[in-house]
């Protein structure tokens, strides 16, 4: 049930996704953003799934060095993308310095098995067997939990400073903004 439902969440991402840049050429950066964030969660939520069918460590590794493509990243980018719904000026050089530690992150999880750093121990728990993994998180894993955080925090504060500025009528978009950052 659970793995439907996150296909589910990933089928109506990608859905998102598609439409947004059939329409992409009415906006600018702000479509690229919201294309890119859902691009992001959907391959988060594919490999999630592909994770929970897993009946190996190689398999399980693979698909959760997969889905760290999108999880790190689909913060920054729903950052970005609100940044930009606010009116902020993002050059290419600051949204990619914005997402340097997310890159950094999908290399460290591609990488983990030689230095350890994101995960110190990533083995299959030895009770339940697959899909269940006995992690020990490491060093670079608190770096990337709190930068995701950050990310999500600022979004949403944000949101709220311009919360007196936004006329009453876009007032719902800012609340379903600040639900989904």
């Amino acid at each position: 049930m659970y793995i439907t439902l996150v296909c589910t969440s990933g089928v109506l991402n990608l859905y998102l996704c598609l439409y947004a840049f059939s329409k992409r050429h009415k906006y600018t950066n702000i479509a690229n953003y919201f294309i890119f964030y859902t691009a992001a969660i959907s391959i988060y939520c594919f490999a999630s799934a592909m994770n929970l069918i897993s009946t190996t460590l190689e398999q399980i590794s693979f698909w959760n060095t997969i889905l760290y493509i999108g999880m790190p990243t689909s913060a920054t980018l729903g950052l970005l993308y609100i940044m930009s719904y606010l009116g902020f000026k993002l050059s290419f050089r600051r949204s990619m310095l914005i997402l340097l530690i997310p890159f950094i992150t999908i290399i460290m999880v591609a990488t983990n098995h030689w230095h350890h750093l994101h995960y110190r121990v990533f083995e299959l728990d030895p009770n339940l067997g697959a899909p269940f993994v006995y992690q020990e998180i490491g060093i670079w894993y608190m770096v990337h939990g709190v930068y995701t955080f950050a990310s999500m925090f600022v979004a949403f504060l944000l949101l709220i400073s311009h919360w007196k500025e936004t006329g009453k009528a876009y007032r719902p978009q800012l609340i379903a903004l600040m639900f989904v950052s």
